[in-house]
């Protein structure tokens, strides 16, 4: 006899056998005990967990000779013919071989005749979404109403590829992906059966790799008695595998938490050249770095993670090493990182460089204490940031900025915005007829806005009064510079600069805003603005750390201009 493969030798023979879908198992047990059958159901879900074994036991339940209310006796003829295939009123038709309206009108001529031995007829259609429309369109009046005598069971990895009309006539069944600790009981559960000497951890490994599919997994486990005999161990699998082991990713991961780069740079090159592709590295890491925002999240592993003890240990202890803003800057980064691989011949390169930008990323604050230490200083204590990125970095990477912490440096008043004021105060072209009251009332007034709300500050910076009065204070902002308008007239941040006026003229003037129209006024005001954006571009590092950690977007306007 030819040797059988261990998915088809043990291809469940029962429902309690199927593993990872009991609510569909249980749906169907139940409507076979109580006559409540489907004219048609259809099997959704990806690749090797049991769509097609559960199409033929509903099969084989259904024309058991002891059925079809009891679970099949696998005895009679009936039974061993279709767990054979070999059973002429079982079909099982291929939807990507037969996928033309000929065929389906075959189909539906054969359906008119009664089953040979059974009581009912099953049509099993894999990959159904392979049918045109055309065929689909000719199976719908039989989908619909068959004869009595005939039941339709589909199978499909890509449901939204099948017609709605269809869909509609069929119990939709959603099989979902096996847990990695699921296959990994049944591997060893197999093993043993077969007499294989396996290591924990490598089924381990082989579960993991497995992405949810149990066939897969048996695959694997096929392969590796061929490529080193009944004795199968971890390092056996990373090696016909081509993984990265988990010792390795710990190490990288480690040179990485430590800021070191050129470790980080020396473990890559021995990855790569052990045959290790880089884009793999990339998703192994992007996984590792999942696992440990997982463990600093959640009271412990979630059910995906097939891990040994030693490993949970070991990742745990490097999750006590980071803040979760540090992973996710560190997901954030490598993931942006696998979409610049798939743009390049290159790979390696941009692996490079990110692993150098994370082993040198300083301290990443989350976005609401950076707000709140804004709020409190005055911005004066947040820390600046450098941008150490060359030309060559910058374009490999132009959504990615990297920065390094900077000592803290405060500005002196005479070198800070307060000066930045009086030389301005000088073009401001005010309208009152005291000059030298408005030009000191002007700048009272920025230094009570910078004292309550350095925001406010900010884009009141590129602005000049074009009318300062007690009466009224209007104040103009050239054509580049709308949204700081426009920002000024919320709510929040116009009560912040209505304050400030009340305090310097005791009462409140008439406050409004203006867009310059000329463009020599819009020019001027470009020109007066320049000194005072200092005070933004101090701001744009934090900003940038924020981004980076959140995944948000600047507007280049509001930021560079």
């Amino acid at each position: 006899m030819s040797y059988q493969v261990l998915a088809q030798k043990y291809r469940p023979q029962d429902f309690k056998d199927v593993i990872g879908q009991e609510a569909v198992t249980r749906t169907l047990k139940n409507s076979i005990a109580r006559g409540r059958l489907a004219n048609a159901y259809i099997f959704c879900g990806p690749r090797g967990v049991g769509k097609t074994s559960v199409a033929r036991l509903l099969a084989k339940t259904l024309n058991c000779e002891k059925g079809p209310d009891k679970a099949p006796c696998n005895k009679c003829d009936s039974c061993l013919e279709i767990s054979q295939g070999s059973n002429i009123d079982v079909l099982e038709i291929d939807g990507a071989s037969n996928r033309g309206i000929d065929e389906i009108r075959t189909l539906r001529e054969n359906v008119k005749f009664s089953p040979s031995k059974g009581k009912y007829k099953v049509y099993i259609i894999d990959e159904v979404h392979m049918l045109t429309p055309e065929a689909f369109n000719a199976l719908l009046k039989t989908l619909e109403e068959p004869p009595a005598h005939v039941k339709f069971v589909f199978a499909t990895t890509e449901p939204h590829r099948v017609l709605p009309t269809i869909m509609s006539r069929c119990q939709r069944f959603d099989f979902k992906k096996i847990p990695p600790k699921m296959i990994f009981d049944r591997i060893q559960d197999i093993s043993g059966r077969e007499k294989i000497d396996i290591d924990e951890k490598a089924s381990i490994l082989i579960a993991r790799s497995s992405d949810g599919s149990l066939r897969d997994g048996l695959v694997i486990l096929d392969q590796m008695v061929s490529f080193s005999g009944k004795k199968i161990t971890p390092e056996g699998v990373i090696e016909l595998l081509g993984m990265v082991g988990k010792d390795s990713v710990l190490e990288l991961s480690g040179a990485v938490i430590g800021n070191d780069p050129g470790k980080a740079a020396r473990l890559l090159d021995e990855m790569i050249n052990d045959g290790k592709d880089p884009v793999f590295i990339t998703n192994t890491l992007i996984g590792h770095y999942r696992d440990l925002m997982i463990l600093k999240t959640a009271d412990g592993p979630t059910s995906d993670m097939a891990l040994a003890e030693d490993e949970l240990a070991a990742l745990k202890a490097q999750a006590e090493k980071l803040s979760l803003e540090e992973i996710l800057y560190i997901l954030q980064n490598l993931s942006h990182c696998l979409g610049l691989m798939k743009g390049t011949m290159f790979a390696r390169a941009p692996l490079e460089i990110t692993l150098v930008r994370l082993t040198q990323r300083g301290t990443v604050m989350a976005l609401p204490e950076i707000l709140a230490r804004l709020e409190s200083s005055g911005g004066d204590d947040i820390p600046r940031a450098e941008f150490s990125a060359g030309r060559a970095e910058s374009a490999a990477a132009p959504s990615a900025p990297s920065y390094r912490a900077a000592p803290k440096k405060s500005v002196p008043p005479e070198n800070g915005l307060e000066q930045d004021a009086d030389e301005d105060a000088e073009d401001n072209g005010l309208a009152s007829g005291d000059y030298a009251a408005s030009k000191m009332n002007w700048r009272s007034v920025l230094k009570h806005v910078r004292e309550k709300k350095m925001s406010v500050f900010t884009f009141l910076a590129p602005g000049k009064p074009v009318e300062f009065s007690r009466k009224r204070v209007v104040i103009g902002f050239g054509k580049a510079h709308h949204f700081n308008k426009e920002a000024l007239e919320t709510g929040g941040n116009k009560k912040v600069l209505e304050e400030a006026l009340t305090r310097v003229f005791g009462d409140m003037p008439r406050l409004e805003f203006t867009l310059l129209e000329t463009e020599d006024e819009a020019r001027r005001s470009d020109e007066t603005s320049a000194r005072k954006t200092r005070s933004i571009e101090n701001m744009k590092p934090v900003i940038e750390k924020a981004l980076d950690v959140f995944g948000g977007q600047l507007l280049r306007n509001h930021m560079e201009e």
